[in-house]
């Protein structure tokens, strides 16, 4: 729980550094830092890093779907009604 609460924390903080890219590339580096600070190592590091944002792109991608989804039916809706 740990590693996700420092993650999402460089997440928003990334998010008003860097416009955009910045919560992702702030979420990333801070679950490989907590990663590489635990394990010891880069390669270690990195696979754990992988292994979580493939658990969590799942998810994600899932979301982002579900919100594509409801903002074309209000494009719809808007236009066509």
């Amino acid at each position: 729980r740990r590693t996700f609460r420092i993650a999402g924390a460089a997440g928003v903080v990334g998010f008003f550094v860097v416009p955009l890219a910045g919560a992702v590339l702030g979420f990333v580096a801070a679950i490989y830092g907590v990663e590489r600070r635990r394990l010891g190592g880069h390669g270690q590091a990195w696979a754990s890093t992988r292994g979580v944002m493939r658990a969590i792109g799942t998810s994600v991608l899932v979301e982002l779907f579900a919100c594509l989804l409801v903002v074309g039916a209000w494009v719809g809706a808007t236009v066509w009604g």
